[in-house]
């Protein structure tokens, strides 16, 4: 059985909403990291904050500082909006 050719969009997507959603919480995300010791449990933290899998999670900590800007955000959004206007379109 071949594999969906979408499976890889459907991913990037996931990402980037965690991604929005993390800079929506941001205040939230960093609380919930500060006391962690260790990557994991930094991880897990945001798991559970904002209720994603940890390859989203680990998108959300692997963040530069950089991309936190509102600019940055609206690049994602807007990226997000191209992605499911393709899955839609298919």
């Amino acid at each position: 059985m071949e594999p969906d050719p979408h499976d890889k969009t459907r991913a990037e997507l996931q990402i980037l909403e965690a991604i929005v959603q993390a800079f929506d919480r941001r205040e939230e995300v960093f609380a919930a990291i500060a006391p962690a010791e260790t990557h994991e449990e930094a991880c897990a933290a945001v798991e559970k904050l904002l209720g994603v899998g940890e390859m989203e999670a680990r998108a959300v900590l692997d963040m530069q500082a950089r991309r936190w800007a509102q600019g940055e955000q609206r690049k994602i959004t807007d990226h997000i909006a191209v992605l499911r206007a393709e899955l839609e379109s298919a």
